[in-house]
């Protein structure tokens, strides 16, 4: 079907005719990432994708906070993936993480740090020294993982 980028990487995206299928799919099965569409019909699928990488993103974003939450004093009390179009994440006053799907893109080093950089918000919520000394405690290589994502969202997939 074609090529996608996941976690960095270009990947194959497997194509597989599905007769019980009533729409378009998208899933990793056994480390691939497969499209399973219906046997007719035309096939765009967008909306298909979209719906995998915010999936993806809400699952190894998930397993990024239960790894890095016993670093912090403060629990997480939520996390949401969006789709925003103005920033990677954020974090408010009552510890709710939100972050988005587009993270997945990129290598799994930038996800960590906005990860990273957002967790540490439930103790300085805002850019202080304090901030960065506690980002860089968590997440030594941040300034290189900075230039993988850049410091904006970009528009776009």
């Amino acid at each position: 079907m074609g090529r996608i980028r996941y976690l960095g990487e270009e990947v194959i995206l497997y194509k597989r005719a599905d007769a019980s299928s009533k729409k378009i799919v998208i899933a990793k099965e056994q480390g691939l990432i497969v499209c399973r569409v219906p046997c007719s019909g035309q096939i765009d699928a967008t909306k298909a994708l979209k719906k995998f990488y915010q999936k993806e993103c809400r699952r190894i974003v998930n397993e990024k906070v239960k790894l890095y939450q016993p670093h912090f004093k403060d629990k997480v009390k939520s996390v949401t993936i969006e789709s925003s179009n103005v920033r990677w994440g954020s974090c408010n006053s009552n510890r709710e993480l939100t972050f988005h799907w587009q993270l997945v893109l990129f290598p799994i080093g930038g996800l960590d740090y906005v990860v990273v950089h957002e967790m540490c918000h439930m103790a300085h919520l805002n850019h202080d020294r304090s901030f960065w000394r506690l980002v860089g405690k968590h997440c030594p290589n941040y300034k290189e993982a900075m230039k993988i994502i850049g410091s904006e969202k970009t528009r776009g997939v």
